[in-house]
């Protein structure tokens, strides 16, 4: 099972990285040696992935070079910055049994408020909520169907977001900033969107990794 989790984190943080950079398509052996470092280190899987999103959108948003990112190591210090935040968060728990019920009582608390006050525009959101509450209200819970879950409303809410939201969303970002490739706009218009819509729309997340 210990190896199982292990190559499960190597192969998740190649696999969303390398979907990110694009070609070419594997790691080097002084990026496996990193994400070695940060499993060492014991970063959370979701915090080193949370880590790397940061990285590019930073550099896709803010650089004013015709310059990507080429090496995993361009994302150690959002991934640094990231699990130094995840740490904050944690502070004042006793123990992590203790942490996890928490997170659980804190999810669920805003799962259920957003299922009373759902927005009649993302009803379509309702079972997929009720899902998660059923989830959040057993004993033992899985956090990798949670954290499926949460995928599968953020491609809900891509899929089925409005034209005048999506607009919106774009001319904000066009105004802002310049694009080199398509394949670059439309990965940063897609963060910007859920964003949006999340904040908009109060959709709380369903990982207990945000609580």
């Amino acid at each position: 099972m210990k190896n199982e989790k292990r190559s499960r984190y190597f192969q998740s943080i190649a696999r969303h990285f390398l979907k990110l950079r694009g070609a070419p398509f594997f790691l080097s052996s002084k990026e496996l040696d990193l994400i070695e470092t940060w499993e060492k280190m014991k970063i959370p899987l979701q915090v080193v992935l949370e880590g790397i999103d940061r990285a590019f959108e930073k550099d896709r948003l803010k650089r004013v070079r015709k310059r990507k990112i080429l090496s995993l190591a361009f994302c150690n210090l959002q991934v640094l910055k990231a699990f130094e935040q995840f740490k904050d968060r944690r502070v004042g728990t006793k123990n992590k049994v203790v942490g996890k019920e928490e997170k659980k009582k804190k999810a669920k608390a805003e799962v259920k408020r957003f299922l009373e006050n759902i927005p009649c525009e993302i009803d379509y959101l309702r079972e997929i909520f009720s899902q998660v509450l059923r989830l959040l209200s057993l004993n033992n819970i899985d956090e990798e169907e949670l954290e499926q879950k949460e995928r599968e409303i953020e491609a809900l809410l891509f899929e089925k977001s409005l034209d005048p939201e999506k607009e919106e969303v774009k001319k904000e970002i066009l105004a802002e900033y310049e694009f080199v490739e398509e394949e670059e706009f439309q990965r940063v218009f897609k963060l910007r969107l859920l964003k949006h819509l999340r904040e908009v729309y109060k959709i709380p997340y369903v990982s207990l990794y945000y609580y």
